[in-house]
């Protein structure tokens, strides 16, 4: 696991200082003085000006510069893409990703305007690495793919390409493909006339031979690039080699050799003067990671401490909700180290004023830190997006002259930073000081008006700020790479935290052998009790001894736990004799106790005009009868569209998968209308060929205290053309371009208020796991769109059983003084007292030919089990 922890690190920073490579202004991307033609331009003095300035750590002067010599190229297409590429590199050493994102993309366009191949080549290589850096190596190796070939060579990729392609191919974790890559390309190196591509092979390679456990190997390597490095006064690439190096040295033990490579980089910087957090983070957690190796626990934790204050400066500065997403995945170690660090110091007396001074200052025990620090590393933008949905909420939040104050400070920032580079001495003092201000009314905001700086500046919540109830408990999970932690929070209560002996990887195991007995209808009859009995112990069997079990018990899950249903799990003295946690304790799910304390904070209650909207049975075929193609008259239909990319039912039904019609979920809607006093054809109730996406989107969902979808659920990858999770409308009929799927992206543009949103469908529990973020998928996207709750399912159900499970739940609600966890809880229980007759209609995608299930009894959790509340259990 250390050698993959490190591989993600290192690949970060390998190539970061790659830029333009050998383009038409004989690599100025070098950022070092070179000769130019003897005729320069004034352009090209301000070029080679710029590059000096940013070469010696002048930004502002290098930014100054590359303007002024845009102006000078206003004609020539090529040096302006070359200009756009430079800032655009520089943005992204200063980590600054949205801004890089815009300059390269703006490169790319003048490029394809004036045909400069070799121009295409370089922005898409920018563009590319943008996402490499957050995270995101498949969105990466996306755009490489359209990147042009080397001399019109379908099967030759650009140098440039193929180096980008191995640095994600290695971050993914497919060093053997990554390998070749390298290896061909150093075949060629002597070739190269550009020296930063030369140090950028041999870093990438020393990257890779590191993942491989091959140090030595990979310390000549990247000596040989930091050689390199040193002959262009490339700062920023000398100090991300010497934090390769140090870890290297680390991988070998050889921790002196390791703590003078790291700290050799952060002095470097020192004395330039120069501030580049990515680089200071990895030095100051390679530094944590050789001391904690040496059970220094102490200075490691201070070195991580100092890592995540970066990493945390670092996200402050993304704009980008997509960077912020990914953001975290390759910088989590950071914290995860301080958590194993802090939970094994809690009980002891400390000596070391600094580490007390560190507590003091954040007012918080050991366990309570490594809480903050947990929370963390969970839902961080989903946090920061269900905040600013709750921005309409502040006004007269605060008194007037705070509100005046805040605006005044917030207004000079924005207008000083909207400057760039352009920003006079005493405009950079003024920022200075008006940031250190808004620092200190922030601080006083949190203290004084916690509700509102919740809202107007998001962070992690900290376990005596939780709202919490009197009759409820918080269990709150992280999994770490050795061990799994459990925090017990409850209201006037110390926090306390449990050591869980179980490894991620164990873990990850067990989770996904409990679940193969769960939600395959193919082994029910091979379940066995003892693997939940034993599951539950292991993660509950402390926990539960230490709550009151008539209190509501609010899970924060993390990692695999987020597929996890806690209630099919046994607790008891045996699993013959043992009870379904579902039967004895009151359970519901929040994704973090941040998102939970920011929903409490502002939970509003506007008078709703309509109880319920639901929506089932829709028509997925153009030969169900429901359809009649004569009544589209004239009118341009999606299903006569021809093209894949928007006739996404055609590319299903030639993929091989069908979507079977489900006609329980007709009786299922109708049934659940009555109980709201719903008469036939209601117009809150959408089937047949009113079920579609244009006539839910006409509706106004936000007039519904209650929102029901019976229908197929699909996830990203489920049907070809689809690349995220979505639900399935009505298919046949639709106007372009409605494609009959709502899918997540959409349903965050709508407005709700609804009290529950229920998504009667397959695998709504599930999405795509980001590490710092989760499961983010269909129930994240209801919640961020309004919804107080959600009810999701964690497989493919059933479908008779499940429109029984929903019938009953909307019965037991009905009923006052029934909160949403015991209408689902008492709809379990009965579900698990009958028996049915399955036809196998699962709601979610079916292969074509697949052999059917029956099962008489739905006392297996299969059936029961999937379905579970998250968000607000009252």
């Amino acid at each position: 696991m250390r050698r993959w922890l490190l591989i993600v690190l290192v690949l970060c920073t390998s190539s970061c200082g790659l830029t333009q490579g050998l383009t038409k202004s004989e690599g100025l991307a070098n950022y070092h003085p070179l000769l130019l033609t003897a005729t320069k331009s004034k352009g090209d003095i301000l070029t080679q000006e710029g590059l000096d300035y940013l070469r010696e750590g002048s930004f502002d002067k290098f930014l100054s510069s590359m303007r002024e010599a845009l102006i000078f190229y206003s004609a020539d297409g090529e040096k302006t893409s070359d200009i756009y590429g430079y800032i655009g590199n520089a943005y992204l050493e200063k980590n600054e990703y949205d801004k890089a994102l815009d300059y390269f993309n703006q490169s790319l366009s003048a490029s394809k305007k004036s045909r400069y191949h070799q121009g295409i080549v370089l922005a898409t290589v920018g563009i590319a690495n943008c996402y490499k850096k957050i995270g995101d190596p498949d969105k990466a190796i996306e755009i490489l793919a359209a990147a042009p070939k080397e001399n019109n060579d379908a099967s030759s990729d650009h140098p440039l390409v193929a180096l980008s392609l191995g640095e994600n191919f290695a971050q993914k974790g497919d060093l053997s493909q990554a390998l070749a890559i390298f290896n061909k390309l150093l075949s060629g190196i002597k070739s190269y006339k550009d020296d930063k591509l030369k140090q950028s092979v041999y870093s990438s390679l020393g990257t890779t031979l590191l993942g491989l456990n091959r140090y030595e190997e990979a310390i000549a390597n990247y000596q040989h690039a930091l050689d390199l490095a040193r002959k262009s006064f490339n700062t920023a690439d000398v100090v991300d080699l010497l934090n390769n190096i140090g870890f290297c040295l680390v991988s070998l033990k050889k921790y002196d050799d390791a703590a003078m490579a790291f700290k050799e980089g952060l002095g470097l910087l020192a004395v330039m003067d120069l501030y580049y957090p990515e680089k200071q983070m990895y030095a100051n957690y390679g530094l944590g990671l050789l001391n904690e190796e040496q059970n220094r626990n102490t200075q490691a934790l201070l070195y991580y401490n100092t890592a995540i204050r970066f990493i945390e400066d670092l996200r402050g500065k993304l704009s980008s909700t997509e960077f912020r997403s990914f953001f975290l995945a390759n910088k989590i170690a950071a914290y995860e180290h301080a958590i194993d660090i802090l939970l094994t110091i809690g009980g002891q007396t400390l000596d070391d004023s600094r580490l007390n001074e560190m507590f003091h200052k954040a007012g918080l025990s050991p366990a309570e830190l490594a809480f903050f620090y947990a929370e963390s590393t969970k839902a961080r933008s989903f946090l920061e997006l269900l905040s600013k949905t709750k921005t309409g909420t502040l006004a007269d939040r605060i008194p007037k002259e705070l509100a005046e104050q805040e605006k005044k400070l917030l207004n000079i920032i924005a207008s000083i930073q909207a400057a760039g580079g352009d920003q006079s001495k005493s405009q950079k003092e003024l920022l200075k000081k008006s940031k250190r201000e808004l620092d200190e009314l922030i601080v006083k905001l949190r203290k004084d008006y916690p509700d509102y700086a919740s809202i107007r500046y998001p962070e992690p919540v900290t376990a005596g700020n939780i709202p919490l109830r009197g009759n409820e408990v918080l269990l709150a999970y992280k999994v770490n790479p050795g061990k799994t932690y459990l925090w017990i929070i409850e209201k006037d209560k110390k926090t306390s935290a449990i050591e869980i002996a179980v490894s991620r990887e164990e873990l990850i195991r067990r989770v996904g052998e409990f679940r193969g007995f769960l939600e395959n209808p193919g082994s029910l009859e091979a379940y066995d009790p003892e693997k939940g009995h034993a599951l539950g112990r292991l993660l509950l069997g402390e926990a539960l001894s230490r709550i009151d079990p008539a209190k509501n018990i609010i899970i924060t899950p993390d990692g695999v736990l987020n597929i996890l249903p806690f209630e099919a799990l046994t607790v008891g003295k045996t699993s013959n004799t043992g009870q379904y946690l579902g039967e004895k304790y009151k359970i519901s799910y929040y994704p973090s106790a941040s998102v939970m304390a920011t929903m409490r904070r502002f939970k509003e209650s506007p008078k709703l005009s309509n109880p319920l909207f639901a929506l089932g049975d829709p028509v997925y075929d153009d030969s169900d009868l429901r359809y009649s193609p004569k009544e589209s008259g004239n009118i341009a239909l999606a299903a006569a569209d021809k093209t894949p990319g928007l006739n996404l039912r055609s590319a299903v039904i030639k993929s091989g998968f069908s979507l079977p019609r489900l006609p329980e979920t007709r009786d299922e809607v109708l049934r659940i209308g009555e109980l709201f006093g719903y008469k036939t054809n209601n117009p809150n109730i959408k089937l047949d060929m009113d079920a579609t996406k244009s006539e839910l989107l006409k509706s106004n969902l936000g007039n519904y205290r209650f929102i029901h979808f019976a229908t197929h659920g699909i996830l990203s990858g489920d049907i070809p053309y689809i690349l995220e999770p979505a639900l399935v409308l009505t298919q046949p009929g639709n106007r372009n371009p409605d494609d009959g799927f709502l899918k997540m992206s959409e349903i965050l543009e709508l407005k709700l208020n609804a009290d529950t949103v229920v998504l009667s469908a397959c695998k709504t529990a599930l999405g795509k796991e980001i590490a710092g973020e989760g499961v983010v998928g269909l129930s994240r996207a209801f919640m961020l769109a309004g919804s107080k709750s959600v009810i999701v399912s964690l497989w493919s159900v059933e479908s008779n059983s499940t429109a029984v499970l929903m019938k009953s739940f909307y019965s037991h609600l009905m009923k006052p003084g029934r909160s949403k966890e015991e209408a689902l809880r008492l709809a379990k229980q009965e579900l698990k007292n009958q028996s049915l007759i399955s036809d196998d209609l699962s709601r979610g995608v079916k292969i074509v030919g697949r052999d059917k299930k029956t099962q008489a009894s739905t006392d297996h959790p299969f059936f029961w089990a999937p379905f579970i509340l998250i968000g607000e259990w009252e």
